[in-house]
């Protein structure tokens, strides 16, 4: 009897697979995406098809830890074997066994690369009574991914997250990020803007620049900062309608960098950069840089048309009503587009988790309310300037309220993904409707505190 050449191909185990916490994690889990499903696993978002579950988790402030496990949790209990991966996987490492049984194997920030290795081990003792316990946590993580590193899209829209750089050389004294992603490690122009391409090839109209420290971008490549330079790449070479840049850092926020800005039409006239605090005090203690009236200013006096999104720390230890006060008269001068307002968390490993002032909850809570009330009204009195004027907007999908009725959902120029807020266009059955990704003309005719209502 012949034996026919032709193999059977061999059906490999689906992953489910979960991500938590900022864009910059979402990246990470996109590269995963990219490197399982191109080795032939099957990758769902549902977690009760798959045959093990791969969870990106986030470990930034205590909610999120909080949030990471209690999907850990969930899913172990229900018996599902588990791969842990990043900042969680990075800060507790075989800890994980112990508290998650389920835990087959954690994978490190720095160590994307491992996954198809771990992946492939885990998977080859599904069906035995063998429990693996697999360690891939570099001490220090140095790895970077790049534009040859698979990748697969899984933002539903017209835009995608881009990382520019990995790690942080600041050592703000409450934030645990450059302990689980190591100091600055910037990626090349060159490789930046290949990637660029590639999203904009594949259909997606904005970019968004993102990484722990975007304005250092360069310092340890090019031994400057070379966003500015990174910008007008991007700019005139990825074909992108939109460029947004994310996570900006106050001294580092220059005039070049500004000027790209204003001189580029595809880069939006949008400032993300936290501030945390006004009082000169509390910054010091934070280790932050107290310069912050100097840089809105400069800000506001380049790019006088544009947003500028902020996020302030309350209850900081040490922060006394004096310090709040001035923080909450600072948030009314400045008439910020958008800020998000966070209370103090006490994470351990940070310099401030054992600073004496400690602020009470209850305290941190009333403070992060009181700003935000006020920031409720700004918000709103800043929406209604744009009443009776033209914006472009990004269409990002298509609601249809009943038979007749439907509406386009999309964002300005003054809207990051999912943090921001929206524009609404109530459409009637005799209108066209306009197409997902499509930048169109709108007029503003209403607003609330978050979002616009529009009319083609």
């Amino acid at each position: 009897m012949q034996t026919s050449k032709k193999a059977k191909s061999k059906i490999l185990p689906t992953i489910g697979i979960s991500t938590l916490g900022c864009p910059k994690n979402l990246v990470d889990t996109e590269n995963i995406v990219g490197i399982l499903h191109g080795a032939g696993y099957q990758i769902t978002a549902d977690h009760t098809k798959a045959d093990i579950s791969l969870i990106n988790t986030c470990t930034f402030i205590e909610g999120s830890t909080n949030e990471s496990k209690e999907v850990l949790a969930e899913l172990s209990n229900q018996g599902q074997k588990l791969i842990v991966t990043g900042c969680m996987a990075q800060r507790y490492k075989e800890k994980l066994f112990d508290e998650f049984t389920q835990t087959q194997a954690v994978v490190g920030t720095g160590n994307i690369a491992d996954i198809l290795e771990v992946v492939k081990k885990v998977t080859s003792n599904l069906n035995s009574s063998k429990e693996s316990r697999i360690v891939k946590v570099d001490e220090v993580p140095m790895a970077v991914a790049n534009s040859s590193t698979p990748r697969i899209n899984t933002q539903i829209g017209p835009s995608a997250y881009l990382k520019i750089a990995e790690g942080c050389d600041h050592r703000c004294a409450f934030c645990i990020i450059p302990y689980l992603r190591g100091d600055m490690k910037s990626r090349t122009i060159e490789d930046i803007v290949t990637e660029a391409k590639r999203l904009v090839s594949s259909g997606v109209k904005e970019i968004i620049l993102v990484s722990q420290d975007s304005t250092s971008y360069g310092t340890d490549l090019y031994k400057r900062r070379a966003l500015a330079d990174l910008l007008r790449e991007v700019a005139d070479k990825s074909g992108a309608q939109w460029i947004r840049l994310m996570y900006a850092y106050p001294t580092e926020m220059d005039e070049e960098m500004l000027d790209v800005i204003a001189s580029k039409s595809s880069i939006v006239n949008y400032i993300d950069i936290p501030l945390q605090h006004a009082s000169a005090k509390v910054l010091k203690l934070m280790r932050r840089p107290s310069t912050v009236r100097d840089t809105v200013e400069l800000i506001k006096k380049k790019l006088p048309s544009g947003t500028i999104r902020t996020t302030l720390i309350v209850g900081f230890p040490g922060e006394t009503e004096e310090d709040f006060n001035e923080l909450y008269n600072f948030v009314k001068e400045s008439r910020f587009d958008r800020v998000g307002v966070f209370t103090y968390s006490k994470e351990e490993g940070t310099p401030a988790f054992d600073f004496e002032n400690q602020v009470s909850e209850e305290v941190k809570h009333k403070r992060r309310d009181k700003i935000m009330e006020l920031q409720q009204k700004i918000s709103l009195e800043r929406n209604k300037e744009f009443i009776g004027k033209k914006l472009s907007m990004l269409v990002e999908h298509i609601e249809h309220l009943d038979k007749q009725e439907k509406r386009a959902v999309g964002r300005s120029f003054r809207d990051a993904p999912e943090i921001d807020g929206q524009l609404y266009i109530d459409l009637n059955k005799d209108e066209e409707t306009p197409i997902p990704g499509e930048l169109i003309k709108v007029t503003v005719v209403d607003c609330d505190e978050y979002d616009l209502f529009c009319k083609l």
